[in-house]
């Protein structure tokens, strides 16, 4: 099957071409095997974020849907999605995705960025079942992407314009709720840094229960959201070995990437051993 990459002529918001890469999703999942992208420039200035990255409440913040980096991005950077329906493992996954950056910056990632004095690329991703979606925002040009898209994957590049994505998609990407994944530290922390990757589990507490528990960082996990549901799932409960070595059998059967399980599970137990002192 050819893919399709959309050129999008006009510059847009970010929200729009995630609107834009939301729509093809749907389609993706219709047919097994085919390939998507977007290539857009970004016209506003703002801030972008993985799904476990952290905010600062600082103006202009923009949710991505991957897991990843974070960068500030300008008027002459690019965004660019790709999505694809098929059958492979996170790991795969992100092998075929630092190819593509390398092609793409002439620099092998290194915790999900590839930066020098005049290129810039991070990257992100999502993979749920057999959609994939990678993120890449970046400070080349559109013809490093070309280049590199033509080298490995069969597709037919479109120029379009005039796009209209679904505004309640778009309004969906502005909400407070959606921003809300990455959060600021809460009480209690602890951290683990790994090859530019980091993952931070923090806490707050009353009395001997937990009252919030969170997982934020740099790292891609498939199910996406999985590694927060299972955090989640401590709150309200004692602070007790049983209740987290319940949520480690969780974790167990995430894929990870950039991270590996076991910094995970030594940020649980560095958090747990913090929590026991404040009983």
């Amino acid at each position: 099957m050819v893919g399709s990459v959309f050129i999008l002529k006009n510059s847009n918001n970010m929200e729009e071409a995630q609107a834009f890469t939301e729509e093809l999703m749907s389609s993706s999942l219709r047919h097994h095997e085919s390939l998507y992208g977007v290539i857009t420039q970004l016209k506003n200035n703002g801030k972008s974020i993985g799904l476990y990255c952290k905010f600062d409440n600082s103006e202009n913040v923009t949710r991505r849907i991957t897991g990843g980096p974070a960068l500030n991005y300008y008027e002459n950077y690019i965004y660019f999605s790709l999505i694809q329906n098929k059958i492979e493992t996170l790991s795969k996954l992100n092998k075929r995705i630092i190819d593509l950056m390398k092609c793409v910056s002439g620099i092998e990632p290194f915790g999900g960025a590839s930066l020098s004095r005049d290129k810039k690329a991070i990257y992100g991703i999502t993979k749920l079942d057999t959609l994939e979606v990678i993120e890449i925002i970046m400070k080349n040009g559109e013809n490093d992407i070309k280049r590199c898209l033509n080298s490995t994957e069969n597709i037919e590049i479109k120029e379009v314009s005039n796009i209209n994505p679904n505004k309640q998609i778009i309004d969906s990407y502005k909400a407070d709720s959606w921003i809300r994944y990455g959060a600021k530290s809460l009480q209690y922390k602890y951290d683990v840094n790994k090859k530019g990757f980091n993952v931070e589990i923090s806490a707050s507490v009353y009395e001997n229960y937990i009252k919030e528990i969170q997982i934020t960082g740099n790292f891609y996990a498939s199910p996406p959201m999985e590694p927060i549901n299972a955090l989640i799932s401590l709150q309200g409960t004692p602070i007790n070995e049983v209740y987290f070595y319940g949520v480690k059998g969780r974790l167990k059967k995430i894929e990870f990437e950039g991270i590996d399980k076991e910094a995970i599970s030594s940020a649980l137990d560095g958090i747990y051993k913090i929590l026991l002192t404040k009983q």
